[in-house]
Order: C-alpha cells, then sequence, then structure tokens
C-alpha cells in the first residue's frame, strides 16, 4: 500500500512540476513601458503603459503628464482574451489635478489565458486610449 502512494504521489508531483515548467510559456511578459510622447494633443504631454504578467500575478501601471494644470483622470482594464474576444476582468482609477497622475495594480491571473492592458487618458476634456499586450 506503501509502495502504491508514493507511486502516486510521485507522479502528482512529476506533473504539478511539468505544469509549472510549461505555463511560464504561455504567459505573456513585457517589463518595458511603452512611452509616448505626441504632439497632437494639446493638453497631454506624455503616456506610460507598463503590463508585467509573472507567475500568476499581472502587474499594470499608468503614468500621464500635461502640458499645463488641468484634471487628470487614469482608467486601466484589464482584460482577458476569451473566444477572440476581451472582457474586462479588473479596474482601477485615479483622478488628480495637476501636471502628474500615476496609479498601479495588480490582479492574480490564470496563466494560460491571454491578457492585455488597456488604458483611458484623461486630461481636461482630451482623452486618450492605449493597449499594453
Amino acid at each position: 500500500m506503501k509502495k502504491t502512494s508514493f507511486k502516486i504521489l510521485s507522479v502528482i508531483l512529476a506533473l504539478l512540476m511539468a505544469l509549472s515548467i510549461g505555463t511560464a510559456a504561455f504567459a505573456e511578459t513585457d517589463d518595458s513601458a511603452d512611452i509616448e510622447t505626441n504632439n497632437r494633443f494639446s493638453v497631454i504631454l506624455s503616456t506610460a503603459t507598463t503590463l508585467n504578467i509573472s507567475g500568476l500575478t499581472a502587474n499594470c501601471a499608468a503614468q500621464m503628464t500635461a502640458k499645463y494644470s488641468t484634471s487628470l483622470k487614469i482608467k486601466m482594464e484589464l482584460q482577458k482574451q476569451s473566444s477572440g474576444s476581451y472582457s474586462t476582468v479588473k479596474t482601477w482609477s485615479k483622478s488628480a489635478t495637476g501636471i502628474g497622475i500615476s496609479l498601479e495594480g495588480s490582479k492574480v491571473i490564470n496563466p494560460l489565458s491571454t491578457y492585455r492592458l488597456k488604458v483611458t487618458y484623461t486630461a481636461g476634456s482630451e482623452t486618450h486610449v492605449t493597449y499594453k499586450y
């Protein structure tokens, strides 16, 4: 009986180790931020969007600077792909007045799924939407 239990336990552990190694291949990881400085905006000076997926956690961050002091808002939506479309699984938002704002958030995820970060930047009446994959 002990030999059978040991064999079953060994097989289960081997499968868990194989799955933990295999799941890292499915996770999208990007440590860099997409920094966008654009002259096409009259209020927004720059934005930076970061999505870093590590193991079971998605770490999200967004920053925005404005050309002058105004009302600022960042809305981050972590979205999961399912059947070819994306649905929001977590939302963070922050508002402030000034020339700069930043927002960070994290969420436990399924490493076998595909995620993206949708960020809506608002400065005054100007809005800019970015996606980070």
